[in-house]
């Protein structure tokens, strides 16, 4: 087992062990800015010129999570949220391609809908009984990468209709932020988050597959209103 697998399943323990009763839960929902900060590298196959990549677009979207008080100090939180769908924009670095190939270059070439739930395990400071409590966790991102579609821009520069797959991606997060005590139940607070996600890109047109390595340094902005109960 490596030290991913290793970190969830001491994390899902330590979930599973705290105590049913007297201990509080917390529903929040809120509003979350996915900056993906993706970088590619340039595509690979047959008939594939170099100097052509990929920028995947921030998105913003719904946000949700549950969280279970361990004790004072810490809880388990469970983040999550309606799965926000990115642009996939062209970059093309090639003077040797042809105008019309070049012209794409900033166009949506895809579309892709990204699925990440994340378990984090947070330590707070300061007394329960302040109502400024910030906060930090460690934790595990899972990330699927799904519902893709190529645009006709994409189509243009592959040279016929194009299918798109990513490979999901399993890595380390970490995420910090205040949370403001409103009145026993309700509270409100900001978070910024950011996790490992690697994946490779695959298009397949007419037979022709090209690849791509992309990696993520995700910046994920969240204003949230809590409920405890």
């Amino acid at each position: 087992m490596n030290p991913t697998h290793l970190l969830l399943a001491g994390m899902l323990a330590a979930f599973a062990a705290s105590p049913v009763l007297a201990q509080q839960n917390t529903v929040k929902l809120g509003i979350s800015n996915v900056q993906p900060h993706s970088d590619t590298s340039d595509f690979s196959g047959p008939f594939t010129p170099p100097g052509i990549s990929l920028e995947v677009r921030d998105k913003t979207t719904p946000f949700f999570s549950y969280i279970r008080e361990i004790d004072d100090q810490w809880n388990v939180e469970l983040a999550l949220g309606l799965p926000p769908k990115h642009d996939i924009a062209l970059k093309i670095n090639n003077a040797g391609l042809p105008g019309n190939a070049q012209a794409l270059s900033g166009q949506v070439g895809a579309k892709v809908r990204q699925v990440a739930p994340t378990l984090f395990v947070n330590y707070r400071f300061l007394e329960k009984t302040s109502p400024w409590r910030p906060f930090i966790g460690v934790g595990i991102n899972y990330t699927r990468f799904d519902k893709t579609s190529s645009t006709t821009a994409g189509d243009a520069l592959n040279g016929g209709a194009t299918s798109i797959s990513l490979e999901d991606s399993v890595g380390l997060a970490l995420q910090g932020g205040v949370t403001y005590q409103i009145t026993h139940q309700w509270s409100v607070s900001a978070a910024l988050a950011t996790a490992r996600v690697k994946s490779k890109i695959t298009t397949n047109t007419l037979g022709i597959e090209r690849s791509a390595d992309i990696r993520f340094n995700p910046r994920v902005f969240t204003v949230a209103v809590g409920y405890s109960f």
